[in-house]
């Protein structure tokens, strides 16, 4: 029965009839494919790297330098240790310079994993060491030599320490979790670090503290630091620090690879469903293909069950099938994934595991089983009677049955993507109200056109008319054309416009750079070089690193630290005589200008009204805080709105002038120059002739240009976009196969209208001309909702996250509109090619 069942098979195949099922389930299998691949060989390169994650057992980090207590229980309980100090700082060689990450480790570092280094940039003679830089040299990545022009043995300068780069970094264990967005790594010795001058009172650096060992004496350090910790908001000796552990990085890490997989499959649920939509539809022309076929069946004697026996071993024929396409095309796909990640993934990606496979096979075979077999299912009930007779039922099974089937197919497939029923429901919840307005819309589009076509000529009529007759097929389709080119125009819209339109939105004055760690006795000749080099500044605000510790006496609570980022790290603090530019008292009063400093025990301060609220204090209140491990008191006298866009200096906190004096602040500020005039915006940077004299003089300050950050932003959204992109082609391909299947439905009835128009006399003219009116307006309305509901998106997005001007894109419209009419057209044609060269006669007897 089998090979029956396999000849019928390859018949039905080979007669076109399979043609759209098969391509619609390799394609919703391919997008799976694709993505869960990607996603599985990142995660689980990330995940190697968990053992050597930490470069130790355990990770203690903190603002401040370690105190002298850690060190000593480490001894104690005969653990082995090293340090690491982490910050950004200018690097320079000659008139060149970049803003590096900086890492000085001690002679020990790392105590896991190893580092691996080559004495040239095609790191093809890699060694692994297990212990860091010696005094006077630099170990430093490949991409530095060319940022700085530079050989290995040249030299570079580091604050005011000159260092010998003497190895490549290939890669070290605790780089992070292999993201290389930041500055070029620089890695030197920790001896060096004094006589580079970078650490100051105040500097924003992360001190690691890192210990191996045995079991026994690591869960002994975890647990005193545990005990420890409960004392850190009463013990004003005891400065804030944080304890990593392999498991506990591996968790974070996790989670944020499962929102990723989980976000990435969702998008590609949209191609699932538009492939299903076609399955669905495609499985219907199938089965009115094979009543006779069973009918002849059930004539020669076999059961219901031996039939439906045998439908079913035919649906794991073609699933088997296709779902071994998919992955075969997916694999292909999931490499264009991957070299659009390279730029921003500096991970060694191993083979995937299982779960792709599971995933693509359970899609492959769920798909089927939602889509195609209830078209099917009622094809054994039919009696060959009624076969005989064509008194043949549209189904044995109502479409609201085939549509509960279908989505609750599409809710297994988002809750094995998601892992989340809540975000399962509310994603199909919003994916259908998105389909049901734009059918709505579409629907209301269709009567304009159809009175539009009573005035016009026969052809237009004509093909007008037909969209309207079968508008049920015409919604689908705009439905799934439309959502589609919609994504496509977003995502197009934010790589190309968005970040242009906010750079040309910045005000006129808007800084060009920012200057840290600008020490208290340089800010005068700073601000003389500044003046010589005919730039302006805006304030100079003196910054240390602090955190809030008691709120009226009362230690924060870890709820209340987790509901605000003020509180769950250190940030920055400032004091300034003049409110802020950019900040709006909205309670409470500024001090005025013209006071003396308090001599009253409790100082005064101002907070920003989101943190105010977020950690729920007011007017009045007495914080207490902490700044380099000493703590002081003050109260809380205004609340001010903060411009976050102005790209000034802008703090959470402001203090009263003179409360900051004695913790020797180091000074921030941002600079005007001619460097990012409206004509210069989106050139290609040239550094501000001030920038390689400042360095020269202060090598310790940190010179940060506003062009590079847009550049880096404007990399991130072009490789994330890419990614999309590529995605969202696979799901229009998905939506194709809806126009392909969508024809194909009405394929008897539009071959018998033409055979009838001919014979009456229409000329073969005219049929082409209604069949391009009719595809050409299903492509403009498809096109039309596409760029509306785009520039909605956009609209929202400029408005609400980016704070801007909302912007018209009028090329977004003209790009929606007509690649919509062109796309439609073309395939619309290309599906109905058949039915415009069949003879008249020939259509009527094959109909027959």
């Amino acid at each position: 029965m089998n090979w029956v069942d396999l000849r019928l098979l390859w018949r039905d195949w080979r007669g076109g009839q399979l043609n759209l099922v098969v391509s619609a389930l390799v394609l919703a299998v391919t997008v799976v494919t694709a993505v869960s691949l990607f996603a599985d060989r990142v995660e689980r390169g990330l995940n190697q790297q968990i053992s050597s994650f930490l470069a130790a057992d355990l990770a203690l980090s903190g603002g401040i330098e370690i105190a002298p207590e850690y060190r000593d229980k480490a001894q104690e309980l005969g653990l082995v240790w090293a340090d690491t100090a982490q910050f950004r700082s200018m690097v320079f060689a000659g008139d060149s310079n970049h803003l590096a990450s900086v890492k000085a480790v001690s002679s020990t570092y790392p105590l896991r994993g190893v580092l691996e280094l080559s004495d040239n940039a095609a790191a093809n003679n890699v060694v692994s060491l297990a212990y860091g830089p010696s005094s006077g040299e630099a170990w430093v990545e490949a991409r530095l030599l060319n940022l700085l022009g530079i050989g290995i043995g040249d030299e570079i300068e580091v604050g005011y320490a000159t260092l010998k780069v003497s190895q490549l970094i290939v890669n070290e264990p605790d780089r992070g979790t292999g993201f290389s967005g930041a500055g070029a790594r620089v890695m030197m010795s920790l001896d060096d670090l004094p006589s580079s001058q970078l650490v100051r009172p105040g500097s924003r650096i992360n001190y690691k503290f890192l210990l191996a060992g045995s079991e026994t004496s690591i869960a002994g350090y975890q647990t005193w630091f545990e005990t420890l910790k409960d004392n850190v908001k009463t013990d004003e000796s005891v400065p804030h620090y944080r304890l990593s552990t392999p498991e506990n990085a591996e968790e974070q890490l996790s989670d944020a690879l499962q929102r990723g997989r989980a976000f990435l499959l969702l998008s590609g649920t949209i191609g699932v469903l538009l492939a299903g939509l076609a399955m669905a539809l495609a499985s219907q022309r199938y089965a009115s293909r094979l009543t006779d076929q069973v009918a002849l069946m059930k004539a020669w004697g076999q059961s219901t069950a031996s039939i439906r026996r045998s439908q079913f071993f035919r649906l794991f024929i073609i699933a088997a099938v296709s779902t071994l396409l998919g992955i075969a095309f997916g694999w292909l796909a999931h490499y264009l994934l991957l070299e659009v990640a390279r730029g921003f993934l500096d991970v060694v990606l191993p083979m995937p595991g299982w779960r792709p496979w599971v995933v693509a096979f359970f899609t492959g075979f769920i798909c089927v089983l939602g889509f195609a077999l209830p078209a099917l299912w009622h094809l054994p009930k039919i009696e060959p009677l009624r076969v005989l007779r064509r008194d043949l039922p549209d189904s044995l099974m109502g479409q609201g049955k085939r549509l509960i089937i279908g989505v609750t197919a599409l809710l297994l497939l988002t809750y094995w993507y998601s892992s989340n029923l809540i975000i399962s429901l509310m994603f199909l919840g919003a994916l259908f109200g998105l389909f049901g307005v734009c059918a709505l819309i579409a629907l209301q589009l269709l009567r304009l056109v159809k009175g539009f076509g009573s005035w016009q000529g026969s052809y237009v009529r004509l093909g007008l008319a037909n969209l309207w007759r079968r508008r049920a097929q015409t919604l689908v389709q705009l439905v799934g054309f439309s959502t589609t080119l919609m994504l496509l125009l977003v995502v197009t819209g934010m790589r190309t416009n968005l970040i242009a339109e906010w750079e040309a939105q910045l005000p006129a004055d808007t800084p060009s750079h920012f200057l840290f760690n600008v020490s208290t006795d340089e800010v005068a000749p700073v601000k003389e070089l500044l003046a010589n080099s005919n730039v302006t500044t805006t304030t100079w605000y003196p910054m240390v690193r602090g955190r809030l510790v008691t709120i009226n006496g009362e230690p924060i609570s870890r709820e209340r630290m987790a509901r605000s980022d003020g509180l769950s790290r250190e940030v920055n603090f400032t004091q300034a005589t003049e409110l802020p530019a950019g900040n709006d008292i909205v309670a409470g009063q500024w001090w005025s200008s013209n006071s003396e400093i308090s001599t009253a025990p409790v100082a005064e301060f101002s907070i920003e009204q989101e943190v105010a609220s977020e950690i729920g204090v007011g007017i009045g209140d007495e914080i207490e805080f902490s700044v380099g491990g000493l703590r002081f008191s003050a109260k809380l006298t205004s609340i001010r709105s903060v411009d976050w866009q102005s790209m000034n200096p802008n703090f959470y906190v402001v203090f009263h002038p003179g409360m900051l004096d004695k913790y020797a602040p180091n000074w921030v500020t941002a600079v005007r120059g001619g460097d990012l005039t409206t004509a210069n915006r989106g050139a290609v940077s040239q550094q501000a002739p001030f920038v390689s004299e400042m360095v020269k003089q202060f090598p310790t300050t940190v010179v940060l240009e506003l062009r590079d950050v847009i550049q880096r932003i404007r990399d991130v959204i072009d490789r994330v976009t890419q990614g999309l992109e590529l995605i969202l082609l696979l799901v229009l391909a998905c939506g194709a196969l809806v126009l392909f299947a969508a024809i194909g439905v009405s394929y008897d009835e539009r071959l018998r209208e033409n055979a009838i128009l001919r014979t009456l006399g229409s000329s073969k003219k005219i049929i082409v001309g209604a069949l391009t009116v009719e595809f050409a307006m299903l492509g403009a309305i498809a096109g039309l909702i596409a760029a509306c509901g785009a520039e909605l998106i956009l609209y929202f997005v400029q408005k609400n996250l980016f704070d801007l001007v909302p912007q018209w894109h009028a090329e977004l419209w003209l790009m929606g509109i007509v690649s919509g009419l062109v796309l439609i057209t073309t395939l619309g044609l290309l599906r109905s090619r058949k039915i415009i060269t069949v003879p008249p006669l020939q259509s009527l007897r094959q109909l027959a």
